[in-house]
């Protein structure tokens, strides 16, 4: 009986010195040295950058050269007379991703036993924390990349089916000298010269009604060959075109143009609101020079609404470095965005960003 007491308490006493050790690991910011320790590796927590597209369009207003006789000619008194635009911002969109922060970067040190690394998985695999090698690809447009315009349509080139010259004949008199004195001799003289602007504004109303008049001859079955079907809506679409042609030369042209704008945002680490500016709107001009003086300034403004401020109480008073088997991360706070023209708020969008949020810890 006392040998297998023995043998048991040996048993016992060889378990217990094979163990291994509890697992002991600590996390400090980078660069802090924990002594007697083996270092484990890096991790970073990840930050909020935001992406701003805004999409400006422009409504360019071009006169037609026959503007001043559209009322005379055509009865029309609704026409654009001078050039000006007038922009509005047609879009906005938020596109947030995560990259590594380099003011939130900790290393994992192991003071004793054999390290696990099931936790520190599981929150690498949610996107809690990063190992430092997660890439980025994430672009911006230049305003030029963005501009949707046909120059085509800012000339009038056709203004007119008749001649631009037209003839005219004068009489002069040249004096001959005959015996009994001077005699006046009537003599015609034909002349080119161009065309005035009243009369080719006139030609130009005259063929508008002509083509008012041939689509009535055509939808009221005047003619002798009478298209059908597909035919029909054909020459119908044509007459139609060239008097939307034609009546611009009165009336003007109303020309749209698209312009993306877009910025990199890095919000500020913490719980207050911050306002990042853009540039200088203007209704006129679209984006100016800040120097300018025009328009009003285009800011985005950041309100965390406080969602997640009260979850680092838990976490007051220790200091990194010396809890063991503790991963410290961040829960981001919900933030509304708001795009702000002076006063005025055009949007607003609610996003999650890191560094509004909290800085907690977490067993492993």
């Amino acid at each position: 009986m006392k040998k297998i007491l023995i043998i048991t308490a040996l048993a016992a006493f060889v378990a217990a010195c094979s163990a291994p050790a509890v697992m002991q690991v600590k996390v400090a910011p980078l660069g802090e040295q924990i002594p007697e320790s083996t270092e484990l590796g890096v991790y970073v927590l990840p930050r909020t950058v935001l992406k701003v597209e805004m999409v400006l369009q422009e409504t360019r207003h071009i006169p037609g050269p026959f503007r001043e006789y559209a009322e005379k000619y055509l009865g029309v008194k609704d026409v654009i007379r001078q050039n000006n635009s007038l922009w509005k911002i047609n879009d906005l969109q938020l596109s947030p991703h995560q990259e590594a922060d380099p003011q939130m970067a900790f290393q994992m040190h192991l003071v004793e036993g054999a390290f696990s690394s099931s936790t520190f998985k599981t929150l690498q695999e949610k996107g809690v924390i990063l190992d430092g090698s997660e890439r980025v690809k994430e672009g911006i447009k230049s305003p030029a990349m963005g501009v949707s315009v046909n120059q085509d349509y800012i000339q009038f080139t056709d203004i007119g089916i008749e001649s631009n010259f037209e003839q005219k004949t004068s009489t002069m008199y040249k004096t001959i000298i005959t015996d009994t004195g001077f005699v006046d001799v009537p003599v015609n003289r034909t002349i080119t010269e161009q065309k005035s602007l009243s009369i080719k504004a006139r030609e130009a109303a005259d063929f508008i009604l002509e083509l008012r008049t041939r689509r009535f001859e055509l939808l009221t079955g005047e003619y002798d060959a009478f298209p059908q079907g597909v035919a029909m809506k054909a020459a119908l679409d044509k007459l139609d075109d060239l008097e939307a042609e034609y009546l611009t030369l009165f009336i003007g042209k109303s020309l749209l143009r698209q312009e993306i704008r877009s910025w990199f945002i890095v919000p500020e680490s913490g719980s207050e609101a911050s306002t990042y500016p853009l540039g200088v709107y203007s209704e006129q001009l679209g984006m100016v020079p800040e120097e300018m003086m025009e328009g009003a300034p285009l800011n985005i403004t950041l309100e965390p609404i406080g969602a997640t401020r009260n979850l680092d109480a838990y976490y007051s008073g220790k200091s990194l470095g010396n809890e063991a088997n503790v991963l410290y991360y961040r829960i981001p706070d919900v933030v509304e965005v708001k795009l702000m023209i002076g006063s005025s708020e055009l949007s607003r969008q609610r996003i999650s960003v890191y560094q509004a949020g909290s800085l907690i810890s977490t067993p492993f």
